[in-house]
């Protein structure tokens, strides 16, 4: 008989959500702080408070901790705008889980760069459900525009944002994705790109 890959379990009691959460929050902290490479499942187990079996009870190996990360944004915004200011709140709603998810992208980041099959495809599929998501925001918000174009447009100027802060700030970008002068930048540029700045010369 051929050997089975142990498999992720899922946890089914309250006690287990918790401490599968932990182990991910710290996986997620030490893949930022020291990239995939350097992070071992003991560094997880002893970040988390618990054993290297715990660990493995969830997450038979290191990748199946990676992938378990790679879940796309809960953005807990509103479907639709009515207004092209509606329409900014909302774009800027969705730029925050990014920012609160600082971390995450750091260590998504890394492994993109260094052309990790996974982080590469989480990347492509994250781009085209953001670029949909946008498109039917600017749509109900009867935006004049070429829709297409400004999803593209806001996909890369915010992408852009937050992988420079990730990569200039490491570990204290969320800190400063969340400051007031960072905000204001971020609501200028959204409204750059939906071209309602006269002096960003659209």
């Amino acid at each position: 008989m051929a050997n089975q890959l142990p498999q992720a379990r899922e946890p089914r009691t309250p006690e287990a959500v918790a401490t599968r959460n932990r182990i991910l929050q710290a996986a997620r902290e030490l893949f930022a702080e020291r990239g995939f490479d350097g992070t071992s499942i003991r560094m997880v187990a002893s970040r988390a408070g618990v054993s290297d079996p715990a660990v493995h009870y969830y997450f038979p190996g290191k990748y199946d901790l990676f992938r378990a990360l790679m879940v796309q944004p809960e953005y807990r915004v509103p479907p639709v705008a009515r207004t092209l200011d509606e329409a900014v709140d909302v774009l800027e709603a969705m730029f925050d889980w990014w920012a609160e998810n600082a971390a995450l992208v750091r260590a998504m980041l890394q492994q993109q760069l260094r052309g990790e099959p996974a982080a590469v495809s989480y990347l492509r599929d994250g781009e085209a459900r953001y670029r949909g998501e946008v498109e039917h925001i600017l749509r109900t918000a009867s935006y004049g525009g070429d829709i297409p174009a400004a999803a593209d447009r806001l996909f890369h100027t915010l992408s852009g944002m937050i992988w420079d802060a990730v990569m200039t700030y490491g570990n204290t970008a969320g800190d400063v994705l969340r400051q007031p002068v960072f905000r204001e930048r971020v609501r200028f540029f959204i409204r750059c790109a939906l071209g309602m700045e006269a002096a960003c010369g659209t």
